[in-house]
């Protein structure tokens, strides 16, 4: 989990740069100032970064004074939880004065007792956002068709998101609630023993018991694969909130390397090859014996034109391989070389058609 917490850093430092490079020319119109305070609200850690790089270009006093960067919020809600903060420190991250120390050598004494000032700030919002039964703030991430996306919620849980996703995160007293909308969503979840945390999908949820655990909501069906620990998935109204570690008796317990169906009940586990499952995170996908037509739907998750194959016989032909997700040209190359297929390219589409129907040999082909 550290690589992947590194890594969220590295993408909202170089969010947090091009902000404030923004801010600084005086870039903004109503709309983009908008975005920017979503962005700074989504999580204490822009926050942590978009500061941070004021203080290093020592412009932090200015940029706290500025009322372009609305910050004003955030200071009364410091104000507001000072009682708190003594408590928050043994669970906060990283503190911002630490953040830019890392960067960079900061001897200015009025830098640094701003950055004394704003390392409070952050510990407040932090606060905020993980006390959500009173501020009830849902946070809402999102992706569009093709892309992928990667969050540090504010009770340090990672959230991965995959292509054409959304999910909704509610904290409440004795548990934090993430709705997956729709789409996929791999978690590897904190541990609080003060909060349960429970995803639902539709009519479905999993409860993670110390975990990561990928749910995908599918139409008609959701399915939940655990990388490490256990979950309890069940069907139908959520369990109530209950003691730390009790398993619901209307739930189903299912360990690491096992996937399960849930379609209105609760199916058979399967054991499976976690690491495969979700190779996603790696902007692939994997298919062992699976038909072409599936094989064309999954492709179609992630690349912008679709792959149409209406020919029964062609779309039943088994498929094995591993394969780049956003990679359709190579993949329909590889299907053009097959006696009896024809790619046809068009504007709106790409086209595989069979020249003969009958049965095949399971096709293997690696990306």
């Amino acid at each position: 989990m550290n690589e992947s917490i590194e890594q969220i850093r590295n993408v909202v430092a170089d969010q947090a740069a091009d902000w404030f490079v923004q801010n600084r020319g005086a870039l903004l119109d109503d709309e983009r100032s908008a975005a920017f305070m979503d962005w700074l609200k989504a999580s204490p850690l822009h926050v942590e970064e978009y500061l941070g790089i004021a203080l290093l270009t020592r412009d932090l006093v200015a940029a706290a004074d500025d009322p372009g960067l609305a910050l004003e919020p955030l200071l009364r809600a410091a104000r507001a939880e000072a009682d708190n903060v003594v408590a928050l420190d043994r669970q906060a991250p990283e503190p911002i004065a630490r953040v830019a120390h890392r960067r960079a050598r900061v001897t200015w004494p009025r830098a640094l007792a701003a950055a004394a000032a704003l390392v409070f700030v952050g510990s407040a919002v932090l606060w905020s956002m993980r006390d959500g039964e009173r501020f009830g703030i849902p946070l809402t991430y999102r992706t569009a068709h093709g892309e992928q996306s990667l969050h540090l919620l504010p009770d340090r849980s990672l959230l991965h998101l995959n292509t054409d996703s959304e999910v909704t995160v509610r904290y409440a007293r004795g548990e934090r609630l993430i709705d997956l909308k729709r789409g996929q969503a791999l978690f590897e979840v904190a541990h609080d023993s003060q909060r349960r945390f429970r995803v639902t999908a539709g009519d479905s949820g999993v409860l993670a018991l110390g975990t990561a655990f990928d749910v995908y909501r599918k139409a008609g069906a959701v399915t939940v694969t655990v990388i490490g620990g256990g979950v309890a998935v069940y069907a139908g109204p959520p369990p109530p909130v209950g003691p730390a570690g009790v398993l619901p008796p209307s739930a189903l317990r299912v360990l690491a390397d096992y996937q399960v169906d849930v379609t209105g009940q609760i199916g058979t586990p399967r054991r499976v090859n976690a690491r495969l499952m979700t190779a996603w995170l790696q902007r692939q996908i994997v298919f062992e014996n699976e038909p072409l037509g599936e094989v064309a739907a999954e492709f179609n998750r992630y690349g912008p034109i679709a792959l149409e194959i209406d020919d029964p016989a062609l779309r039943a032909v088994p498929i094995s391989g591993v394969f780049n997700a956003y990679d359709t040209g190579s993949f329909t190359a590889f299907l053009a070389t097959l006696d009896g297929v024809v790619v046809h390219r068009t504007e709106t589409g790409i086209h595989v058609q069979s020249l003969a129907t009958g049965n095949r040999e399971p096709l293997s082909v690696r990306r």
